[in-house]
């Protein structure tokens, strides 16, 4: 995919996260519902479109800029590092979630041990999923 498409998918996805955020807002108030938390994600997804679009601003003003910031995201170096950072995130996670669960399943908090687990397990599926596909592309 063309650097600059895919820029523009990303502003995009930035309208869609304001639509969105928008949305969650206002339905509430118009449903008569005390419904904090779905106005208060609104309001995050609402925040995070705008600093998309300002992101985005900020990248296309430039041709200099857009050739940069192709180079950074497709810089090898940056790319291992980003994998790199991943591997480890998805590893500390495992190993904590395990302890929690361990931690919950003595005091007695079997259903949320269970629902921790449960995540424990998909992602680890996912991982093997994605592994065998990567491993039979390459």
């Amino acid at each position: 995919m063309d650097f600059r498409k895919k820029l523009k998918v990303r502003l995009y996805v930035a309208i869609v996260y304001i639509i969105l955020g928008l949305a969650m807002i206002v339905i509430p108030l118009f449903l008569k519902n005390d419904n904090n938390f779905a106005s208060s994600l609104g309001f995050a997804f609402a925040v995070i479109g705008i600093a998309r679009i300002r992101q985005y601003k900020l990248i296309t003003k430039s041709e200099d800029s857009i050739k940069k910031r192709e180079i950074a995201e497709s810089d090898e170096r940056s790319i291992f590092i980003a994998s790199k950072a991943r591997g480890i995130a998805f590893f500390s996670y495992i190993i904590v979630a395990a302890l929690v669960i361990i931690v919950l399943q003595v005091l007695n908090y079997s259903q949320v041990a269970l629902i921790i687990s449960a995540t424990v397990c998909f992602m680890v599926l996912v991982y093997w999923l994605s592994y065998l596909i990567i491993s039979k592309r390459s």
